[in-house]
């Protein structure tokens, strides 16, 4: 397995995408999307635009713009994908419109948009729907991953009454929220969510859009982060709870049915972090030794907290740990839509006491091995920051191409590689 970088945006300007499951890349493997800013040294703010806009590959890789928007962030821009099914005409944004939260379908060859009233998350296969959460309220839980605007203060406090999770009607332009965060907090309930602060995130779809999984995640005393790993049918029925350990990373599905994520397995020293008089008394004055003398990505603190790659099966108690001799560092992993299924891509933080270089890597679980296809250099002041670079890895539909957001020629940029598996 190989890569052959064939196309770098040029330094111009700054380039990114954002994450890592959106499809920055067309069917036809002839348009990479793509947002263009004039910086890059903070975090952006309700007056910053970013503008929308794709590489035409088929024309001397001439860029087209499209629109602006309103609503990005370095971690996850602004949510631009193509739309299905057809992945060819249409795009799909958020954005912030006389200071609402919208998403944006912009259709290409008629130069034509339509208003969503939310914006989106994460989008269905059919083009058709969507899921979301409440962005306004995420602005006060996770600035990094949100938008800036003129958002209501009352939503920052430890609760909402009303966040959660919400289906988005694209075609009718209607949506219903179909989890409460506080129905949430009340299942299986720990000590350790009294006063915490509660929000959702990183809601993804399966392949086929049947369901959905997301975190409930809450801020613990001690400064940490408790996360559940839960799925749930589109219409917010058949709900389950995954991984109840607390420790849940990125993930990325393999088919319908089987989950890749990176974290930790119920173990005693995580079951300790659900108890607070334990987390307050013990673990919170133990944290500045733990943190001078070991490293999160360190083996011992993979030892302690069991923190690897591990395949759940929906649904079910059918766990599968992916053989640390090949994959142990927290990344951001995902299939190829029409791929093989054991091969997935993954990246590598860019760390300043590794040399602040970040790998791109492929895995293939049938032959228990993985492929280092490339390296690259990060702009060192911006590690561990809200600022940061990740890789956040993309297949092309067909799986014959990755695309990647980068920090290696000293301006933010997207590389583009062809695969080859020979």
């Amino acid at each position: 397995m190989k890569a052959f970088n064939i196309f770098k945006t040029p330094k111009d300007n700054h380039y990114f995408f954002g994450y890592y499951d959106k499809l920055q890349i067309n069917k036809n493997n002839d348009k990479l999307l793509i947002l263009k800013v004039d910086f890059i040294n903070r975090v952006p703010n309700k007056h910053d635009k970013a503008t929308i806009g794709y590489f035409d590959l088929t024309l001397d890789n001439k860029f087209v713009e499209l629109s602006t928007t309103n609503a990005f962030n370095w971690q996850q821009g602004c949510m631009l994908q193509w739309l299905g099914p057809d992945y060819n005409q249409k795009v799909i944004y958020n954005d912030i419109i006389d200071e609402n939260l919208v998403s944006v379908i912009f259709d290409i060859e008629k130069s034509s948009k339509k208003i969503i009233i939310r914006p989106v998350y994460t989008v269905h296969p059919d083009g058709q729907q969507a899921a979301t959460i409440d962005f306004e309220r995420h602005h006060w839980c996770r600035r990094g991953y949100s938008y800036d605007g003129n958002f209501s203060i009352t939503k920052n406090q430890p609760v909402v009454e009303n966040d959660g999770v919400w289906h988005v009607d694209l075609k009718q332009n209607i949506s219903k929220q179909i989890i409460y965060l506080k129905d949430l907090i009340k299942y299986k309930p720990l000590s350790n969510m009294e006063k915490a602060t509660h929000y959702i995130e990183h809601l993804m779809l399966n392949t086929t859009g049947s369901r959905l999984c997301f975190l409930h995640r809450w801020k613990l005393e001690d400064g940490g982060i408790y996360a559940r790993l839960y799925t749930v049918a589109m219409d917010g029925s058949d709900l389950y709870l995954l991984n109840d350990s607390g420790r849940v990373g990125h993930f990325g599905w393999q088919d319908d049915e089987h989950l890749l994520v990176y974290g930790g397995l119920e173990n005693k020293i995580n079951s300790l972090r659900k108890h607070k008089n334990i987390l307050k008394y013990f673990i919170k004055p133990l944290l500045p030794l733990y943190h001078k003398l070991v490293n999160d990505n360190s083996k011992l603190s993979k030892a302690v907290t069991g923190d690897s790659y591990v395949i759940f099966k929906d649904k079910t108690n059918v766990v599968q740990r992916v053989s640390e001799s090949i994959s142990n560092e927290d990344g951001h992993p995902s299939f190829s839509r029409k791929g093989n299924k054991d091969i997935y891509i993954t990246d590598t933080y860019a760390d300043p006491d590794e040399g602040s270089i970040a790998k791109l890597i492929m895995f293939d679980l049938a032959k228990n091995n993985y492929v280092v296809l490339d390296e690259l250099s990060s702009i060192e002041k911006y590690d561990n920051s809200p600022l940061r670079c990740d890789l956040h890895p993309r297949w092309s539909i067909d799986g014959k191409f990755i695309s990647i957001d980068t920090m290696n020629d000293g301006v933010r940029s997207c590389y583009l590689y062809r695969i080859s598996y020979e």
